[in-house]
C-alpha cells in the first residue's frame, strides 16, 4: 500500500492505492476477500466504499450514501461532500486522478486512461467537483498517481499520431499519460504548484499490477475519503 501524503497533510482524511502486497482488489467477485482486507488495514468497512462500473468514459457521478452495497454507477469518477464516504477506482496501469478541495471540503476520485485523457475526463472533474459543491478551480489539490510511464507505454504508429494530433505529450511511440493529465488539469484551472504527479511506472516498477505486463485481470484499488 502507498498513501499520498500530499493529500492527507493537507486535510484529507484518507488517500491511498493498494499494491501487489495486498492482493487483487478489484470489483469482480473473487477478489472481494482481498479488497476487504485492505480496506480493513484502513480502517473502514467494504460497505462503506462506493465505487463505479467503469467504462473508459467521461461521466462523473455523485456517490449515493443510499445505494446498496454492491450498486455501482457507470462512470469513470465518482465524488462527494460527506465525510466518512469513501470513494474507490480500480487501477492497472490508468491513472487514478485525486482532487481535493480543502475549503469547500469535497472530493472525487478519477480512472483516466488513454481514452480518459482523448476525453479530456481530468478537466470534466474538475467541472463536476466545482460546479456541484461551489468551488473553484484555482484552489483545488490535485494527484495523478502511479500509472503507465512514458518508458513503458508503448503504442502503435497510428495511436501515438492521434496522440500527438489532439495536443498530448508522447516521445515517438510512448505516451506520457500523467503529463497529459497534468496539462489538462491545469487548462481547467488548477495551480501547477497545486499538483502532485507521482512518479512510479506501474508497468516496469514491479510492485503494482500492471496490465501491460501481466496481461492480468487482478487490479490496484484507490481509495480517498473526506
Amino acid at each position: 500500500m502507498i498513501r499520498f501524503a500530499f493529500l492527507e497533510e493537507k486535510g484529507l482524511a484518507l488517500a491511498a492505492m493498494s499494491d501487489k502486497s495486498d492482493g487483487n482488489c478489484g470489483s469482480k467477485p473473487e477478489a472481494v476477500g482481498t479488497s476487504a482486507l485492505f480496506m480493513h488495514r484502513l480502517g473502514i468497512s467494504p460497505v462503506q466504499l462506493r465505487r463505479l462500473r467503469q467504462v473508459h468514459g467521461c461521466c462523473i457521478a455523485e456517490a449515493s450514501v443510499d445505494a446498496p452495497a454492491g450498486d455501482f454507477p457507470e462512470a469513470d469518477g465518482i465524488m462527494t461532500n460527506r465525510p466518512g464516504v469513501p470513494l474507490g477506482i480500480s487501477v492497472a496501469d490508468c491513472a487514478p486522478v485525486l482532487l481535493y478541495d480543502p475549503g469547500q471540503q469535497s472530493v472525487a476520485a478519477i480512472h483516466s486512461g488513454r481514452e480518459g485523457v482523448f476525453q479530456n475526463i481530468a478537466a470534466a472533474g474538475v467541472r463536476a467537483l466545482c460546479n456541484a459543491y461551489g468551488g473553484q478551480a484555482r484552489h483545488l489539490l490535485a494527484l495523478v498517481g502511479p500509472c503507465a510511464g512514458p518508458c513503458c507505454y508503448e503504442v502503435s504508429a497510428e495511436m501515438a499520431q492521434a496522440w500527438k494530433a489532439a495536443g498530448l505529450p508522447a516521445c515517438g511511440r510512448n505516451l506520457n499519460l500523467s503529463l497529459g493529465i497534468q496539462q489538462q488539469l491545469e487548462n481547467a484551472g488548477v495551480i501547477r504548484h497545486n499538483i502532485e504527479v507521482v512518479p512510479h511506472c506501474t508497468v516496469c516498477s514491479g510492485g503494482f499490477y500492471s496490465y501491460r505486463a501481466d496481461k492480468t485481470a487482478h487490479r490496484n484499488l484507490v481509495i480517498v475519503m473526506l
